[in-house]
């Protein structure tokens, strides 16, 4: 089949690799100029499940891992701090891995995608991933939910060599630091009220540190369940651009992947109808309305741990039988203790 992919993130390379691998016949667009393109996103994230994507695409991902984590410690806003044990996470090189799944793909740089003015005709499907932008997909029907965010890459970073996140007070956002290699660190943070705690700390804590890129990005944390439509036409949405991002943490990297792998699923064995990849998506995401319910209570100051604890009794036991796809532990009492500090 003939693919027009837009859009070179996680989804669009892991996508492009995947289907030329299967001797489709694959053209990728993307927005930005070839030297201007730069995987956002922190860079971390489970090695168990990144291990699996970089098999399947003939990559050995053990090669791409920069730090091995040990603990997430988790500053609160009443004071108190707390931590999680990791499982596997990483930081990795995103841009490196991502440009190697696109090695020998046709890529047209410094194209911008509209409904407007793309060739649809051309191509048997047009898969959007372009992430929170859904260029080529109608506006959701439902009202999403977006955070504003900043991340920055850094280096010259001496005294901070593990994982910590600051969450904020009502669940409007958080900052994090995530150790790459030789001094190097992602540190970003997202808020509703775009405040953005922590990092100005981040940075009086870290004089040496330097900034090496400064992205400013919105992250839709809105569930697949809420992202209709997730098809039109012969347009399939792929990871973010359908809200293939877990709520709580922000996090869209696996998601997406997941995403990716249940239409590659369909490809493969010639099963695809949009009735059916939307019926594999929700059934593997859609706990993410559970969780992305929670969001929204907290936010609104209105989740009770006692009254709600049906939905969080779910989001748990769904988290916990995925603790290798998250990389850390996954404990009820930590989750609780984490919602009543925010």
């Amino acid at each position: 089949m003939k693919f027009a992919i837009v859009g070179a993130g996680v989804a669009g390379s892991f996508m492009a690799s995947m289907l030329k691998q299967k001797n489709h016949n694959i053209e990728v667009f993307e927005l930005y100029k070839k030297e201007q393109h730069f995987p956002v996103c922190a860079w971390g994230a489970s090695r168990h499940m990144l291990s699996h994507f970089s098999e399947m695409a003939g990559l050995n991902f053990d090669d791409y891992i920069f730090h091995v984590g040990q603990r997430i410690g988790i500053r609160l806003p009443n004071g108190k701090n707390d931590y999680l044990n990791c499982m596997g996470l990483v930081t990795y090189d995103k841009k490196r891995w991502e440009d190697d799944l696109l090695n020998g793909v046709n890529i047209n740089y410094d194209v911008r995608c509209t409904k407007e003015n793309f060739p649809f005709h051309k191509y048997d499907y047009v898969l959007d991933c372009t992430g929170f932008h859904r260029s080529l997909l109608p506006k959701p029907k439902e009202e999403e939910l977006i955070i504003p965010a900043w991340e920055y890459l850094v280096d010259n970073v001496h005294d901070a060599d593990e994982f910590y996140i600051l969450g904020y007070k009502n669940a409007t956002g958080y900052f994090w630091f995530f150790p790459l290699n030789n001094g190097r660190a992602y540190v970003g943070a997202g808020d509703m009220n775009r405040i953005y705690l922590g990092v100005d700390e981040f940075f009086k804590e870290n004089p040496t540190a330097r900034i090496l890129t400064k992205i400013g990005r919105p992250i839709r944390i809105t569930p697949p369940t809420r992202m209709e439509p997730l098809t039109n036409g012969n347009v399939i949405g792929v990871g973010e651009s359908v809200g293939c991002v877990f709520p709580l943490l922000g996090e869209g990297i696996i998601p997406s992947l997941i995403c990716s792998e249940i239409l590659l699923d369909l490809f493969e064995n010639k099963e695809y109808s949009d009735k059916e990849y939307r019926k594999r998506l929700f059934k593997k995401l859609g706990y993410y309305d559970e969780v992305y319910k929670v969001i929204r209570l907290k936010m609104a100051g209105k989740l009770n741990t006692v009254k709600h604890f049906k939905i969080l009794y779910k989001l748990y036991r769904n988290m916990k039988k995925e603790e290798r796809r998250f990389g850390f532990e996954v404990s009820m009492e930590k989750l609780l203790n984490l919602l009543n500090s925010l």
